[in-house]
C-alpha cells in the first residue's frame, strides 16, 4: 500500500496499519455502503469487514462509490470457521469469494476471525501465509486469540503476524495479552472500543472529556491510541460521528488521564458474545 497520509500508523514486518479504522460489523445494506464511501472520502484510511459480518458486498460497493484510489487505503477481512472452510482446500475459494464480493483484486489484511479446534493450525497457518505469497493479501493475523494459540500460530507461519484483533475498551482486562504482544511486536487492534456505548454512561470518562472540551468517545478512542501498539477501529453510521472519531487521531491525554482510564478495568469487563469454542482467556 502506498500514498497514506494519516500520521498515525502501526508497523509490523512491512506493514503499515492505520492507527484508526472503520469497524462495519453489524452495518448492512445501503447505510453500509454509504458510511464506508463517506469514511474515505473524509479521510478514513483503514476499513475492517469480515465474511460473517455478512457485508463485504456492500464495503465493496461503498469502496466503488467513494472513488477513493485503492491504494490510499488499509483493507482488512477475516475468514471466518463456519462450516470447517479454514480447511486448506477450501481457504483459497474462500478467499477469491471475498475478493470478488469486495470488487478489488487483494486486501492489506487477511486474519482468522476465531480459533477453532477443529481445524489445526499447523494446517490453517501455513495455507493463510501461502494467500500473502500468491499476493491475494499483502498480509496476514488473527483474531480472538490466546496467548497459547498465538505462539502455535506463530510456530506454523513463516510470514509475521500482523495484528491480532480482540476486544478492547477502558473496561476490559487485557495486560497479560497487551504485554505478550509488546513482546513480540504484535499490534493489538481493538474492536468495540466503545464498550458498546457504555463509555458515554462513566463518570471517569465524562470527566477527562469536560476537561479536554471533547466527547467522551474520543476519550476512550485517544486512551487506545495513546499506546503506540494498539489500533481502534471504532464502527458508526452517523456522519458526524464519523469526524468526531477521527478527530480522535489529535486528541492527546495527559498521563493522569490515561492513568485513571487504566483503572477502569474489571474482570467482568467483556460485552461481546462469543462462540461455544471461545478459547480460555489470559485476562
Amino acid at each position: 500500500m502506498n500514498n497514506l497520509k494519516n500520521y498515525q500508523t502501526r508497523t509490523v514486518g512491512q506493514a503499515q496499519i492505520p492507527a484508526l479504522g472503520l469497524g462495519t460489523w453489524q452495518s448492512t445494506d445501503d447505510d453500509c455502503i454509504e458510511v464506508v464511501s463517506q469514511a474515505l472520502q473524509m479521510g478514513y484510511e483503514h476499513i475492517d469487514t469480515a465474511q460473517a459480518y455478512h457485508n463485504e458486498t456492500q464495503v465493496g460497493a461503498g469502496i466503488k462509490k467513494s472513488g477513493v484510489a485503492r491504494d490510499r487505503f488499509f483493507l482488512t477481512t477475516k475468514i471466518f470457521p463456519d462450516d470447517m472452510r479454514f480447511e486448506p482446500d477450501n481457504l483459497v475459494k474462500s478467499v477469491h469469494d471475498s475478493l470478488d464480493k469486495l470488487d478489488v483484486e487483494y486486501v492489506d489484511l487477511l486474519l482468522l476471525h476465531w480459533p477453532d479446534a477443529r481445524v489445526p493450525l499447523s494446517e490453517t497457518m501455513p495455507a493463510l501465509a501461502e494467500m500473502q505469497h500468491q499476493g491475494l493479501t499483502r498480509n496476514i493475523g488473527v483474531s480472538n486469540f490466546n496467548i497459547n494459540l498465538l505462539l502455535e500460530a506463530q510456530k506454523y507461519s513463516d510470514v509475521p503476524i500482523a495484528t491480532n484483533q480482540v476486544e478492547f475498551h477502558p473496561f476490559i482486562r487485557q495486560h497479560t495479552l497487551q504485554t505478550f504482544l509488546y513482546n513480540h511486536h504484535i499490534p493489538l487492534t481493538a474492536y468495540s472500543p466503545l464498550a458498546r456505548g457504555d463509555v458515554f454512561d462513566n463518570d471517569t470518562i465524562k470527566a477527562i472529556a469536560d476537561k479536554h472540551n471533547i466527547n467522551r468517545a474520543q476519550v476512550s478512542l485517544a486512551w487506545i491510541l495513546s499506546d503506540q501498539n494498539r489500533i481502534a477501529i471504532p464502527k458508526t453510521s452517523t456522519p458526524s460521528h464519523l469526524q468526531s472519531n477521527l478527530d480522535a487521531l489529535k486528541v492527546q491525554l495527559d498521563k493522569e488521564d490515561i492513568e485513571a482510564i487504566n483503572k477502569l478495568a474489571r474482570s467482568n469487563g467483556r460485552m461481546i458474545e462469543h462462540p461455544d469454542y471461545t478459547p480460555e482467556w489470559d485476562d
